[in-house]
């Protein structure tokens, strides 16, 4: 009792130094910097005891800190909804609220392991001689300098790699030894694993592999990568500047309120902290939840190979929510075991619904489903369970009907899709590892590997089921499954039933895809067993395998990892360009020769992300009442103004179509922008400037704008100007 009275004092202590800061009318900023951070700390201590009882103090502090963080960003989008401005008073409320539920749960909840009660680990194997001890010695250190050297490579390019012109894949501003320096590090992640027992390299190995691709695309891309990106930043912006974002979306906002308020604290640009927020989660979340999991059994790291990286390598809310819920699935097998407190998996899974609701609810009730074969008699958790893989699996279509229905979003739903055969044959055929007839070795290479990596996940998931001892975890790697199979079953029903008409044609099916990843996420908890299972009994092969093995999963990694970044191949061809700064120049040159006139731009997808980002969200209109306002540049993924844009660069151009587009952005005033690379360019560029009032030529041809002023006669002498 005497040491629960003592954090109960820590927390009173914390509160009281947290309101003077807030009192004093003097700036006191480092102090609330200094109060902030030791909260942080000793919370984070006291939470990772709470919830892993049988683990180091130092060694769960990750964890305490992780759910003091959920904490805060829960209590933070609370009070945005409910209508707080969000600033440095909501930071100081959030943190007293996270401080109170902190002490809760561990004033309440399973009470810590002490020191001397702490499980020993004792070594049953023989005293090594000092030959073997310095030879193992030798072995990890060499790898280990090996993962540093490939990593430092990969980094350094990448940095060097660096540009502000349009690319539609990173790969060949690298080097081309860049994929076998990929393929060290996840061998040397998987050879430390196997032979270096150190959970301290196991950690180190899996973050230099992960993260060795992730923070690719932040590196290269220097003015932002994707174009959800530029979106979310602005919004950021609004809502670090303001304290408000108006109307209140209901999505994103769990990650918002924890990018402005880092953004306060660190003092920190907040298109940075964006910029690394989910490249640099990914490569830890996942490595540590493994580690703390899988304790002895670290061969199961080998699993950060086969992860959907490609969801990770750019900042999105549905990306977070991705690491949030996969961060939950793998603690729930840590409940099983009974290291892990079950409420972690529940908080994590709560801040993954505030951050993207379509990601988070149904990792949510997969969760569910987890706990109840894990804490509840047999009967009652195969009726809970069934019940909610099921609810997970038919979650985002029912959101996506009824959200249609009220908000009249275009979604064109046509349920007699569901009886016909060829959506579920085609899906099937989706797993089988046939690429074609195609003869460059490494595209192709690559392409099999997206269709294996389900197949090796959904096996191995399969093996830890059948190899493991334990009823609970048994259980738990049966839910995962059955998950899986639910999310593949209702992708396929979500793409044969619901035409996605407000989006590109290309980005249609964007939303299946995203229950496919929720499918694959799913997997990797128990697959992480079976490969560890996996890796037990190939170390008792002849070398040879062992060796082939080693290598094939080795080439398996190095694809996964190109795969995770646009490819512009033989076989797998990129249709996005990014932002360059002759897309940043095109939008100055147009708002400085509007002035303060309204106008509408057609233009790409790439030249709006640029737009977002010089310009904010400056203007939108609406035709009617109850209509949805129209932004003054086509939006990076789609809408009415791009497909005027599409319209006048497909089809022969006319005013017709400037017309429409004056009238949806209700002002008299047309640009139209046009890339160098857009495929028609130099036929479409000719046919505008023809009817063009004025035009300009951007770094001798990257971009050309074109002006179309319907005050005057367009069919006037065009005047023309070069830049």
């Amino acid at each position: 009792m005497s040491r629960r009275c003592a954090e109960l004092l820590w927390g009173l202590a914390t509160i009281g130094a947290i309101a003077i800061t807030r009192l004093i009318p003097v700036e006191s900023n480092e102090l609330w910097r200094f109060i902030t951070a030791f909260a942080f700390l000793y919370y984070g201590y006291l939470l990772g005891n709470t919830i892993l009882p049988k683990i180091k103090s130092i060694k769960s502090i990750w964890l305490g800190l992780l759910l003091f963080v959920s904490l805060q960003s829960l209590v933070q989008t609370g009070l945005y909804y409910f209508g707080f401005r969000l600033g440095q008073d909501s930071d100081a409320i959030s943190l007293i609220s996270a401080i109170f539920l902190s002490g809760l749960l561990a004033f309440f909840f399973k009470p810590r392991i002490s020191a001397k009660a702490r499980p020993v680990a004792h070594n049953s194997r023989p005293q090594q001689t000092f030959f073997r001890v310095f030879r193992h010695k030798l072995f990890s250190t060499t790898l280990f300098l090996a993962a540093v050297l490939a990593f430092a490579f990969i980094i350094k390019n990448a940095a060097q790699a660096s540009t502000l012109e349009s690319i539609r894949t990173p790969w060949p501003l690298l080097p081309k030894a860049t994929i076998t320096a990929i393929a060290i590090l996840w061998m040397t992640l998987l050879l430390s694993s196997l032979w270096a027992r150190s959970a301290f390299l196991g950690a180190i190995h899996g973050f230099l592999a992960t993260s060795a691709t992730t923070f690719i695309a932040p590196l290269i891309y220097r003015l932002g990568f994707g174009f959800d990106g530029f979106l979310h930043i602005a919004s950021e912006k609004i809502l670090l500047g303001s304290g408000f974002l108006e109307p209140k979306p209901f999505y994103y906002i769990g990650e918002y309120v924890f990018t402005t308020w880092l953004a306060r604290f660190a003092d920190l640009p907040i298109a940075q902290i964006d910029r690394w927020l989910l490249p640099v989660a990914a490569a830890i979340l996942p490595t540590l939840c493994l580690l703390t999991i899988l304790k002895d059994k670290k061969a199961g790291l080998s699993i950060l190979a086969l992860l959907p990286l490609a969801a990770f390598v750019s900042t999105t809310p549905q990306g977070l929510a991705y690491i949030l819920g996969l961060t939950a699935l793998i603690l729930c097998l840590g409940t099983a075991k009974a290291n892990v407190h079950f409420v972690a998996p529940l908080i994590v899974s709560a801040w993954a619904i505030a951050v993207h609701p379509l990601a988070g609810i149904p990792l949510l009730f997969v969760v569910l489903a987890t706990l109840s074969v894990i804490y509840l008699p047999k009967k009652t958790a195969i009726a809970v369970s069934a019940f909610s893989v099921i609810t997970a699996g038919i979650a985002v279509p029912l959101l996506f009907y009824f959200l249609s229905l009220k908000s009249g979003t275009s979604i064109a739903w046509n349920f007699n899709q569901l009886f016909h055969a060829e959506p579920w044959l085609s899906r099937l055929l989706e797993f089988v590892p046939f690429i074609g007839n195609h003869f460059t070795v490494w595209p192709a290479w690559a392409s099999l590997t997206n269709r294996l990596i389900p197949l090796i996940l959904f096996f191995a998931a399969l093996l830890a089921y059948k190899s493991s001892n334990d009823k609970k975890e048994r259980g738990a790697c049966l839910v995962f499954i059955f998950s899986a199979l639910i999310f593949y079953i209702a992708a396929v029903a979500l793409k044969a039933t619901g035409d996605f008409t407000f989006l590109i044609d290309y980005e249609r099916s964007n939303y299946g895809d995203r229950l496919n990843i929720l499918a694959l996420l799913c997997l990797v908890p128990p697959a992480g067993l079976g490969l560890n299972e996996f890796w037990k009994k190939a170390r008792k092969v002849p070398l040879i395998i062992f060796i082939a093995a080693i290598a094939f999963y080795s080439f398996i990694a190095a694809a996964a990892s190109y795969n995770a970044l646009p490819r512009h191949d033989a076989i797998a061809v990129s249709r996005g360009w990014s932002t360059s700064r002759y897309d940043l120049e095109a939008v100055q040159l147009i708002d400085r020769d509007a002035g303060n006139r309204a106008y509408t731009v057609l233009a790409n997808q790439s030249v709006s992300a640029a737009a977002v980002s010089l310009l904010g969200f400056k203007r939108y209109t609406a035709l009617a009442v109850g209509e949805t306002p129209v932004f003054f540049y086509p939006i990076p993924t789609g809408g009415v103004l791009y497909e005027l844009y599409l319209q006048i660069t497909y089809n022969e151009p006319s005013m017709d179509i400037l017309k429409d587009a004056a009238e949806l952005g209700r002002s008299d005033l047309v640009y139209v922008v046009l890339n160098d690379y857009w495929w028609r360019a130099q036929t479409v560029a000719e046919q505008i400037r023809e009817i063009a009032d004025q035009d300009w030529d951007i770094s001798d041809g990257k971009v050309w704008v074109y002006k179309f002023d319907l005050r005057t006669d367009s069919n006037d002498a065009p005047a023309a100007a070069g830049l």
